[in-house]
């Protein structure tokens, strides 16, 4: 055996597979260089927030824990965008994803305390589900029957089980519908959480707007 000719080839070998241990953890980037994991962590994104939050006063921690969503972009949490904004309306405060959201939240003043207002009240409400709910109710956020009712707004959400999957919905005037169009039910509520996680994952391009659902 000609040692002399088998050198190039085994060196050649050796190149491939060092090469392979960069360029195949590359491919699971996208072409902007967005590893595809990047902010669809749970976990990672709660610790996001919750550092945002830390940059707050004492005071207005706690009132943007009350109020935990934007007014302006109602899928946005507080804090995933950045340290919230504090906006003073009509001597009140209000607490904005970003920004971007001033000028809506002032033009539309009294709207805006208003959605404030109502989701503190949804906040609380979903704060009196039990602790392995809430996480479930908060990912659908939408009652699964009445378009775009927010869950929470009217008392505590009801919980469904339907074909062995978590329903939410607003209140027990829904659960008629829910229980005869269970099917339609189901599609709905994944056509929900499909929307709330889009504007979730485009929340730094200021794409975070609900999506309108068809019914």
């Amino acid at each position: 055996m000609n040692v002399n000719r088998l050198l190039p080839a085994v060196v050649s070998a050796s190149v491939l597979f060092v090469a392979c241990l960069f360029v195949v953890p590359a491919l699971s980037q996208d072409k902007l260089g967005h590893n595809h994991n990047d902010g669809h962590d749970p976990k990672q994104a709660t610790a996001k927030i919750e550092a945002a939050l830390a940059e707050l006063p004492k005071t207005d921690r706690s009132q943007a824990d009350a109020q935990r969503y934007c007014p302006v972009m109602d899928t946005v949490r507080l804090g995933a965008m950045g340290t919230p904004v504090k906006a003073m309306i009509e001597g009140k405060p209000v607490f904005l994803c970003c920004e971007g959201c001033q000028d809506e939240a002032a033009e539309k003043g009294k709207e805006t305390l208003a959605k404030a207002q109502k989701l503190k009240r949804a906040t609380a409400s979903l704060a009196k589900l039990p602790a392995a709910d809430q996480p479930l109710a908060e990912s659908q956020l939408f009652c699964a029957v009445a378009e775009g009712s927010r869950l929470g707004s009217m008392g505590t959400p009801v919980k469904l089980m339907l074909e062995g999957k978590p329903v939410f919905l607003c209140c027990k005037g829904c659960e008629a519908s829910a229980h005869a169009h269970v099917q339609e039910t189901l599609a709905k509520v994944e056509e929900i959480k499909k929307a709330n996680a889009k504007a979730a994952h485009h929340d730094e391009d200021k794409q975070g707007q609900r999506p309108v659902l068809k019914k």
